[in-house]
């Protein structure tokens, strides 16, 4: 999880809020702790964005932005564990 707990509740509330306005874009964020550019994903927000996240890129840290239309409504980054392996 990110150090700023501030982080996670904003990124939560705009998760339970389910608004199909809001846009994604997720960056991986390198070892000097820079987000690399092209973005990996631009998703409409939805509920179990984490697990999308998890699933189809692994673990590792990540930069959020989230805008609602041209208006940026988060930014941040998180760091997400590795998902658990089927046996």
């Amino acid at each position: 999880m990110d150090k700023d707990t501030r982080t996670w509740d904003k990124l939560y509330h705009l998760l339970a809020e389910d608004d199909p306005d809001l846009t994604v874009y997720g960056y991986r964020v390198n070892a000097a702790g820079i987000a690399v550019k092209p973005y990996l994903f631009c998703w409409f927000m939805h509920d179990y964005l984490i697990e999308s996240i998890r699933d189809q890129y692994g673990g590792g840290e990540y930069r959020l932005l989230i805008r609602k239309g041209r208006q940026m409504v988060f930014s941040g980054s998180i760091c997400l564990e590795m998902p658990l392996r089927r046996i």
